[in-house]
This record gives C-alpha cells, structure tokens and sequence, in this order.
C-alpha cells in the first residue's frame, strides 16, 4: 500500500466545464489571492460594472475582410459589363448583378462588424441586492439587423466560478466563467463568461477574488491595471441597458 497518494484535483460542478482547470473558492468565503481587475467601468457603494471585451474576433481582419470583399464585389461587377460589351444577350450581366448580390451582404456585415457594432458586454454586481447583472449581444449575419440583447440576473450566492482553457484559433487562452447552480447545490444550470486571460489563469483567480470581496461589503480600491478602453474597441461602447434593469441594477431598493 503506498505511503503517499498524489490525487488530481476534481471539479466540483456538475457538469464541469469543457476543458476544467480550476475552481475558484466560494464568493462568500475568504479569498486566497489578492484583489485586483484589468478594467473597471464604474465602482461605489451600491454596484460595480466591468467591461468584458470579446476576443472572438479578429477586428482588424474584419475590416480588411470587409474591405476586399467589397473591392471584389465591385470589381465583379464591373466585370461583367465589360464582357457583355458586343453581345446581344445579357448572360454575363445577369452573372455580375448575381455575384454582387450574393457577396455584398458578406461586405456588409463585416465592415458593419467594425465600424457599427459595439463590442463590449459588461456584467454589473449590486451588493445591496446580492445579484449578478450580464449584458450580452446576439449576433446576426443579417448585416441590416441590429444585434439583440439579452440581460440575464442571478443571485450572487448561486455563481460559482470555474477557469477552463480554451485552444480554439481565435479564442485560445484561459477563461473565467461564472456557474449558476441550483441554490444549494452544485449542480450547474448556466454559465456566462467573466474574462479572458491569453497565458495565465494568474490574473482571472485576481478578478474572482476583487468580485467576491466587493460582493462581500469589503473595501476594494478602483485602481484597475487598465485605463480607458484599448482602440480595437472604440467604434462604440455598449449600448444602453433597458430603462427597467438600469434602474434595479445601480439602485438599492
């Protein structure tokens, strides 16, 4: 019998999460490693908002997508003209309008991806209610429709937090999600993204433990790693909550 046994750790969830590293302590216990967020919106004594800027995207290929996808639709276009010239019939307009209308909605939506669509999907903490606030975006390849929102409430002492990794292409790196259970159990309902963290889980265990302490009415000090909003980002802030989760997500009663 061996004197000594080296057990992986486990995830406590279930399910876990795809690709599970870690769990974070529980949001009402005592955090292990100091507080600290790499962005912060807006900070006092009722409610707490915190940008979360999506990685899945690669903007600046979006707009050189967009940008030479248009060049091609045009030129296409254009094409076909030009060969139709001495001919009687309209077969090669026919296939340029064709080419144009099938690959100008493509143009569209990724130049409206850069220029128009806002990027940032922030969550807001209200202490006095103890609940969880998450903004997010549906997105459509409909370039003529703006994208919807969904606004998504939990009860803070429902969320757990898990740090899984990710290897896809476009959104490799360690990411923190939230973990919504059933109240007293561990058994996961749904999970929302936190933050993202391109080579080390270091500074996701930071922004669980400044969540977990703030929710926990400690003092917490607004001096976030970074300032303002990094230029990939500014196209266009997020847009505003419903007049209704506004109210209820910065008030106390």
């Amino acid at each position: 019998m061996p004197l000594f046994t080296m057990d992986e750790p486990q995830p406590r969830l279930n399910p876990p999460i795809k690709n599970w590293r870690e769990d974070m302590p529980e949001n009402q216990e005592p955090q292990l490693v100091p507080p600290k967020l790499r962005w912060l919106t807006t900070l006092n004594d009722t409610f707490l908002e915190v940008p979360r800027y999506s990685t899945e995207v690669v903007w600046g290929g979006m707009l050189i997508c967009g940008i030479f996808i248009s060049i091609f639709t045009f030129g296409i276009g254009i094409l076909g003209f030009v060969l139709q010239m001495g001919h009687d019939d309209y077969v090669m307009i026919f296939l340029g309008m064709t080419a144009v209308c099938a690959f100008s909605p493509l143009a569209l939506f990724t130049l409206k991806m850069y220029f128009v669509q806002p990027r940032d999907q922030p969550i807001r903490l209200n202490r006095k209610r103890q609940k969880i606030y998450i903004f997010e975006y549906k997105r459509t390849f409909f370039p003529w429709l703006k994208w919807p929102t969904t606004i998504r409430s939990y009860d803070w002492a429902d969320v757990r937090g898990e740090i899984r990794y990710s290897s896809d292409r476009y959104n490799m790196g360690f990411q923190l999600f939230g973990s919504v259970c059933e109240p007293g159990t561990n058994k996961v309902v749904t999970r929302f993204l936190i933050a993202k963290e391109r080579s080390s889980q270091e500074m996701l265990c930071q922004i669980w433990s400044y969540l977990s302490v703030y929710m926990q009415h400690d003092s917490v000090t607004a001096d976030p790693i970074e300032t303002g909003r990094p230029d990939d980002w500014c196209p266009r802030k997020a847009d505003r909550w419903p007049e209704d989760m506004e109210r209820e997500s910065t008030t106390a009663t």
